[in-house]
């Protein structure tokens, strides 16, 4: 790790417990470093927190009044965000709709100060049979799809924003798209999640949630999801260390290891895990603490690529391999490699090109505005895609993901 990225864990670490930097005069080698860093991770407010009244804010405190002020316009978007979810969310009830709330606001409030943990939108799991009426629910509200021309019925889910408080919210009909041949799987442990729902209670606004066991479980499985498409920001490693420190006694760590083990991700999780106790001062669940992993490389992984691996367009095109790589062995078949990369499956461009999911057979299509994007963006290289590519699934063998 290089010096911003050892100051951004440490400065994390601080925050999640509501301590200050330790930082004297000149431990930052490069403010601009260590602000590109929080920003690219979505952690900008948690590290500004860590900052405000720190030794090194009263000898530096140009970089560290540039870096709150950043902040704080995020923090009140957020409070504002938050306050126009909870007020949807009473009107939902008040017909009678209780979508179970996944992430978003439940990871907020573990933390110290919710609105310093950024979301851009809330998650919501519904009974795919009322899919009519959260649409006509949504639609009596002022929102509107984001997508046109898109089939209610046979989207696995559905955004919506509202055009003045522009709330974003996801609709999911199951936790994870089921036409995905990598991680489709992952939905079968939420099988009756909807039935194990339980209620919580913010800011005097009761909410169903997905119950502790499911919701970590949940947790762990969309962070594999986000490492096969491209990668997993250290923010959702906080969310995992802070809800298993929160919700550790109500969890059932026996189903939660053994479903993680039968998704092939048991050394994954162990892996996030270890991170958030050396680097973020959480501690290691003793369900996953006989496994022994090299954290390391996982670490490594998630610094260079950001929230959601969006740091880098080779790292996103690179996706297309690692979630071939998992769907080849799932399915029985070979590897497509580089073919992979320069003409990938309708199910892994499916995120990027919705229209996929209706329409297949436009795959050439996708193809060609794909070429495009190459084409339009010279720091993106198919060869450099695939090496990250080849990097990338090397860590899925040496996390036993697929052998």
């Amino acid at each position: 790790m290089d010096d911003s990225s050892k100051l951004l864990l440490q400065a994390l670490s601080c925050a999640l417990h509501g301590e200050r930097v330790p930082w004297e005069a000149g431990s930052v080698p490069s403010w601009p470093q260590l602000r590109h860093l929080a920003a690219a991770h979505s952690v900008l407010p948690l590290v500004a927190q860590a900052l405000w009244g720190s030794p090194i804010a009263a000898a530096e405190p140009e970089p560290v009044k540039a870096l709150a002020s950043r902040a704080r316009m995020l923090v009140t978007a957020q409070a504002q965000h938050t306050g126009d979810f909870l007020l949807l969310y009473r009107q939902l009830l008040r017909r009678g709709l209780s979508p179970v709330v996944m992430k978003g606001i439940v990871c907020r409030s573990l933390y110290p100060f919710p609105e310093q943990r950024p979301s851009v939108d809330e998650d919501l799991l519904i009974e795919p049979e009322k899919t009519m009426a959260y649409h006509e629910a949504f639609l009596s509200l002022g929102f509107a799809l984001t997508e046109k021309d898109i089939s209610l019925e046979d989207a696995p889910e559905l955004s919506y924003r509202h055009p003045v408080s522009r709330l974003y919210i996801e609709l999911h009909k199951y936790p994870f798209p089921p036409e995905s041949e990598a991680y489709g799987d992952c939905n079968a442990p939420f099988a009756h999640a909807l039935d194990r729902a339980v209620p919580f209670v913010f800011l005097d606004t009761t909410l169903y949630t997905l119950s502790p066991t499911d919701h970590l479980l949940f947790l762990i499985c969309h962070a594999y999801k986000h490492f096969l498409h491209s990668g997993v920001g250290i923010r959702q490693l906080c969310d995992i260390g802070m809800f298993a420190q929160r919700y550790g006694q109500e969890i059932d760590w026996q189903r939660l290891v053994r479903e993680c083990a039968s998704l092939r991700i048991d050394q994954m999780a162990a892996a996030m895990f270890r991170i958030a106790e050396c680097r973020l001062g959480l501690p290691m669940p003793d369900a996953f603490a006989d496994l022994t992993v090299d954290e390391g490389p996982l670490l490594e992984d998630i610094l260079n690529a950001g929230l959601y691996g969006t740091e880098d367009e080779n790292r996103l095109h690179s996706g297309t391999m690692t979630l071939d790589a998992v769907a080849a062995v799932k399915q029985g078949r070979k590897r497509r490699g580089m073919l992979a990369t320069l003409f990938p499956s309708a199910d892994s461009l499916a995120t990027r090109y919705p229209y996929l999911r209706r329409k297949p057979w436009l795959l050439p299509v996708a193809w060609l505005q794909r070429a495009a994007g190459y084409l339009r963006k010279r720091e993106t290289r198919a060869g450099e895609s695939v090496r990250i590519g080849e990097e990338r699934i090397a860590l899925l063998r040496q996390y036993q993901v697929i052998d």
